[in-house]
């Protein structure tokens, strides 16, 4: 007699293709796990940058002037519900525009080091591509116990038919429940990469419409470094000393006559 967690794992490994249909089940869950994530995570995440790359586009002529005229509502609109990535990484960027003396805006970072990737998509899909492997194993070590049990009981002395030609058969039957039950394993790593394929495909997409925007972004407005900041300034102060010790020299005397 075995316990009940014993007794139910070789119940259910006992059912006939159990293994190949948990095996299929795999497959299908990770198939709609791209499914899932696409729709909740990677098309609204693409459609956004889309549309901010588009909103940045449609502005013509003097991009940083008509990006002033249009702040406000630029601002409005990228400030609204988004991805994290995106609101936080605005919110930061918008902090660091300061105006310019003609009229502009200038920023001291450029689009790229405000906000952060947007790659949950993919990570999600990472994530989920670690776990099928483990799942995949799981069910087959579990596969591999119901066989041994039902082996084992086969063999025991005292037990019906526990003769030479019974020990045979349940040692086959070890070795089949054994090989059907590697299928979830294999189904798992099968999962794996198919979701990291999906994921890779899309952190690429989502990569370079974030760059697009960025470099969008960056034309609006004036790149202005602390550094850069600096230089200005000292060679402003050292026109203006030379200019200052211009006037503080001493006139020459008149000779006599």
């Amino acid at each position: 007699m075995h316990d009940p967690v014993t007794s139910f794992v070789v119940a259910v490994f006992s059912m006939p293709g159990a293994a190949l249909m948990m095996a299929a089940a795999i497959l299908v869950f990770a198939i709609g796990l791209i499914i899932q994530s696409g729709h909740f995570e990677y098309t609204p995440l693409r459609d956004d940058l889309n549309r901010r790359a588009e909103t940045l586009d449609a502005l013509h002529g003097d991009r940083q002037k008509a990006f002033v005229e249009n702040f406000e509502a630029i601002d409005k609109r990228f400030s609204g519900m988004a991805h994290p990535a995106l609101e936080l990484g605005w919110a930061h960027y918008r902090s660091q525009l300061t105006s310019t003396d003609d009229g502009r805006l200038a920023a001291s970072i450029h689009a790229s080091d405000a906000f952060d990737h947007a790659d949950t998509p993919a990570r999600t899909l990472e994530w989920w591509a670690n776990l099928m492997v483990a799942i995949g194993l799981v069910i087959t070590f579990m596969g591999i116990v119901a066989a041994l049990t039902e082996a084992t009981s086969a063999m025991t002395p005292g037990a019906a038919g526990s003769g030479g030609a019974a020990m045979q058969g349940a040692l086959i039957h070890l070795l089949t429940i054994a090989a059907t039950k590697f299928w979830t394993s294999i189904a798992g790593v099968l999962a794996s990469i198919i979701l990291r394929l999906a994921a890779r495909r899309r952190r690429h997409v989502i990569e370079a419409l974030e760059a697009h925007f960025f470099a969008l972004l960056d034309a609006c407005v004036r790149f202005a470094p602390p550094e850069k900041v600096m230089l200005e300034q000292l060679a402003v102060l050292t026109r203006i000393e030379a200019a200052l010790g211009g006037r503080s020299a001493p006139a020459p005397r008149a000779g006599v006559a």
